[in-house]
């Protein structure tokens, strides 16, 4: 007799299945961009990236046609920016991440600024008609920092506070030493697919044991029946968490014997509140947070995807990792990259191959199960947000335009 856990847990999102036309409509990616992308808080880096006055870097939003330039001012403040010259809209900053010594100058008129953002000088300013240069700085872009995690709000007034927006997982997660891990490896990868068949596959572990069956499908504990399934589920307002525990006996090569066999937990490092051995928080809409203990260290894998097309997808992958204290956890560090970068790729083939079974409209709905539950819990988001299905294919039956 099957036991729908999750389902039974949360009832109001029902079991229905999901529409595939928001995957490959046009008409769907422009409203995702009106209504998703520009009235989101977005996650584009973290703090360590600009630890002095002066030190900056762009993060480019396709979906939203914009550049923004995040920067330390000379007060210690982290700020966010427009990456556009207030004179004749000239793109301010070329390349990805940089210093200024205190003024960012346009290549195009030598228009300059202040690593504050305000207008500081203005060749032949005399010649302009009543220009006053402290009402032309560049233009802000709301910021905020969350243990060190840098996010912009593209609409010009935030209908909430970044804290507010986060609500339960920032509850959660407050005082996680995320700073205490560096950034070790960073993948960009661009896809042919649709940004959120990206992110569906990232949540949740049903394809784990099929789709890396030698890599990370060997690791987390299963059933009797061979299958993947989660410790615990949570469903915030926006945002979701689902945990796994690994294995307790699993097959051992002779490089695992060597690289982790014997490591107790003396002097290891933790994350507070953690639930299983990996605990991965979706923050809506693009973002993937996913905490794991190997040994005595710990990791942090964040997962953003950048949608530049209804059909084309950057996938950023940046892992950050507590510093080794041998040379054997700097191996097992190292070990592990590897075989995240062998699952990584099995994914974007399969990202791939599922968005091009969409595209033929062989089917018209997708078939979730109930260890699938977060991808129904995100897509009932994104609706709520986007208003993009149509009234037959609401679980509420609620027609989108009138609310009813």
């Amino acid at each position: 007799m099957r036991l729908e856990t999750w389902s039974s847990k949360y009832p109001e999102l029902g079991t229905h299945p999901l529409p595939t036309e928001p995957y490959i409509s046009e008409e769907h990616f422009v409203l995702e961009r009106e209504r998703v992308f520009r009235r989101s808080w977005l996650q584009v880096g973290r703090v360590e990236e600009i630890p002095h006055a002066g030190d900056y870097f762009v993060r480019d939003i396709a979906i939203c046609d914009a550049s923004v330039l995040v920067i330390r001012g000379s007060d210690g403040v982290v700020r966010g920016f427009h990456n556009v010259c207030s004179h004749r809209s000239n793109r301010l900053v070329g390349d990805e991440r940089g210093s200024c010594r205190g003024t960012l100058f346009c290549r195009f008129h030598n228009w300059s600024y202040s690593d504050r953002g305000e207008l500081v000088g203005v060749p032949e300013e005399e010649n302009f008609f009543g220009l006053d240069k402290r009402d032309h700085g560049l233009t802000t872009v709301d910021t905020g920092i969350w243990e060190g995690f840098v996010f912009v709000h593209l609409a010009p007034d935030p209908a909430e506070t970044l804290r507010d927006y986060l609500g339960g997982v920032a509850d959660r997660l407050d005082g996680c030493p995320f700073h205490e891990m560096k950034l070790s490896q960073t993948y960009r990868v661009e896809e042919r697919a649709n940004w959120k068949v990206v992110l569906d596959a990232q949540n949740e572990a049903y394809h784990l044991p099929y789709q890396h069956p030698l890599t990370l499908g060997v690791a987390f504990a299963k059933n009797d029946t061979g299958n993947c399934r989660f410790k615990e589920v949570i469903l915030y307002d926006y945002h979701s968490f689902w945990s796994c525990d690994y294995r307790s006996f699993q097959k051992l090569t002779p490089l695992k014997i060597a690289l982790f066999f014997g490591d107790d937990d003396a002097g290891a490092f933790r994350f507070p509140n953690m639930v299983g051995d990996l605990d991965h928080y979706l923050l809506f809409p693009n973002g993937i947070l996913s905490l794991f203990k190997v040994g005595r260290w710990m990791g942090c894998i964040t997962y953003t995807l950048w949608p530049s097309a209804v059909d084309r997808t950057v996938w950023e992958i940046r892992m950050h990792f507590s510093a080794p204290a041998t040379r054997r956890e700097r191996l097992q560090q190292e070990y592990f990259k590897c075989v995240i970068r062998d699952t990584l790729q099995e994914d974007t083939a399969t990202h791939e191959s599922v968005h091009a079974g969409i595209a033929s409209r062989v089917r018209s709905h997708l078939i979730l199960q109930d260890n699938e539950l977060p991808i129904r819990h995100f897509h009932k988001v994104l609706d709520d947000y986007a208003g993009t299905l149509d009234a037959h294919d609401r679980p509420d039956g609620r027609n989108t335009e009138t609310g009813r």
